[in-house]
């Protein structure tokens, strides 16, 4: 293949993982909306059954984790935590794949010489645990995108899997509890007034990543 069709082909993939969530958490939202009592009658199997699909759905960047911890939270409430974490996990470790095997090579040399970013790109992969937490927490990074530029780059699976986890889980939690407490997602939508303290958490989670990637880009790698 040649490096243009290359760069093509990786840009098309980082795409697809930015608009796809959007679109898919539309319809799972919908279905939500019309069949409130699906997803609570599952049994034990269904639910092992649910939570591997949900798996790929996160990981194939079939839907926003963020909107997926609000869909949980409004389902099963506070006990869909663990299974949301676990799911939450595992997926990240499958978009980490997928984009390892796609290498990303061309695309990072195309950044590195034409925005003429290889000292910032060469101080991600040295600090690549701070920077993989920070652009977690912010809630600019969606998921599948965060990913994939991070295997794109390198950055070992340990810092990408345990920095990940720990980024994502302030932006988890406080998805989860506006789920919890929307008693339903019409009274949500019609209701905004219910996301205003998320907005600000969110907007303090977005400060304080800005701020700490401002602190490591001035550190050498």
């Amino acid at each position: 293949m040649s490096q243009n069709r290359r760069i093509l082909f990786e840009t098309l993939y980082l795409l697809w993982m930015g608009a796809l969530p959007v679109l898919s958490s539309l319809l799972l939202g919908y279905f939500a909306l019309a069949n409130p009592d699906f997803f609570t009658s599952f049994n034990a199997l269904e639910s092992v059954i649910f939570w591997v699909i949900a798996v790929f759905i996160m990981g194939l960047a079939l839907c926003p984790t963020t909107f997926f911890a609000m869909f949980t939270g409004y389902v099963w409430g506070w006990s869909g935590l663990l299974p949301l974490i676990v799911a939450y996990a595992i997926a990240s470790l499958l978009g980490y794949a997928m984009a390892r095997k796609m290498k990303g090579d061309a695309l990072i040399e195309l950044i590195r010489v034409k925005f003429k970013a290889a000292d910032f790109l060469d101080n991600v992969q040295a600090q690549s645990f701070a920077w993989v937490f920070l652009a977690r927490l912010s809630p600019i990074f969606p998921f599948a995108i965060t990913n994939a530029l991070m295997a794109f780059l390198g950055v070992p699976l340990r810092q990408f899997f345990v920095g990940g986890t720990l980024g994502m889980l302030p932006r988890t939690l406080i998805a989860l509890w506006t789920g919890t407490q929307a008693a339903s997602w019409a009274n949500l939508l019609n209701h905004p007034e219910m996301l205003r303290w998320q907005d600000v958490a969110s907007l303090a989670m977005l400060f304080i990543s800005v701020i700490g990637m401002f602190v490591l880009a001035k550190r050498k790698a």
